[in-house]
């Protein structure tokens, strides 16, 4: 059965890295073959990761026996007029954004699928609306071959990453600076960069403090953080709680510069604390493997598709 799966790519994210790895789970799987739509433009932007996916590709949208969408793509059908009907739909929800009433993405709920939600608080958070089964698949990470990582042993090194919030990370930055006094150094980083460079800045550094929106469907830049054996500073985001214990895989302090930069400044001149939860990250992400996000996505894949024929 072809399955599928349509994006418009106006620039990498989080969001498109996880929809490109349940691409790659789909046709892993052996139970549907999927087929990839891109929007035009989509393809000549740089950093796309769906243009060389192996996936066949397709230029114009068409109806198919079943369909993998995720957040604002019900739309991409509904302007080629396509209705899928009583077709299978597996809806990947990301962000807590689509438990809000009067929202685009919140209408979208009343549309039957299958939803497979990226943590259980996103899960919690639409299950009252949604039409079909909900089910969590807290988000794997991959890092792929590793990038050069610090030695612990050196003198520690914080990262500062605050493309989300860049205003915040400045901040945070000239704190640092002023207490520092050349002890320990720091990066900050407060715009997009490609994933490989990334995650040659967090392996760069002992200590990362990772700036998320307010609220967030997971946040996965901390277990990126923890899979290369970094010591996270991350607050709450709400979809981090279920990999981001405080005093234990993380400090989570107030979301605030002053209390942050305290934070990571603690870390660093706490050694045996920068080790333990350094070490518990470690173990936490070891927990979060693609693999182990395969293997749910496919039972579940398997099954749905066994109670909804095309």
């Amino acid at each position: 059965m072809e399955m599928l799966f349509t994006r418009d790519f106006t620039g990498f994210s989080g969001g498109h890295l996880k929809y490109y790895d349940y691409l790659q789970h789909t046709a892993a799987s052996g139970l549907a073959a999927p087929v990839l739509y891109q929007t035009p433009g989509s393809a000549e932007l740089p950093g796309n990761p769906f243009n060389h996916c192996g996936i066949p590709q397709i230029q114009a949208l068409r109806p198919f026996p079943a369909y993998f969408l995720a957040g604002m793509d019900w739309y991409l059908l509904d302007a080629a007029g396509i209705a899928p009907g009583s077709s299978p739909v597996v809806n990947l929800i990301q962000g807590l954004r689509h438990a809000e009433p009067g929202t685009k993405l919140f209408a979208c709920l009343s549309r039957p699928a299958l939803r497979i939600c990226v943590s259980q608080q996103v899960a919690d958070a639409i299950a009252p609306h949604a039409n079909g089964p909900v089910h969590a698949i807290p988000n794997g990470v991959g890092i792929g071959p590793p990038p050069a990582l610090r030695p612990l042993s050196d003198p520690p090194r914080i990262l500062i990453s605050g493309f989300k919030n860049p205003e915040m990370a400045t901040g945070i930055a000239t704190r640092l600076q002023g207490q520092l006094q050349n002890q320990v150094e720091f990066d900050l980083l407060t715009t997009m960069l490609p994933r490989e460079e990334f995650l040659a800045r967090l392996g760069a550094a002992s200590i990362c403090i990772l700036l998320p929106l307010p609220a967030e469907g997971f946040f996965l830049p901390p277990l990126e953080a923890m899979a290369l054996g970094r010591a996270v500073v991350v607050p709450d985001c709400i979809g981090n709680r279920g990999f981001c214990l405080p005093n234990q895989t993380c400090l989570m302090p107030e979301y605030t510069a002053e209390a942050l930069a305290a934070a990571a400044l603690a870390l660093a001149r706490n050694p045996a604390q920068q080790a333990r939860i350094t070490e518990a990250g470690l173990q936490m992400a070891a927990s979060h493997t693609l693999a182990r996000e395969r293997a749910a996505y496919t039972a579940l894949l398997r099954h749905f598709l066994n109670d909804n024929p095309a």
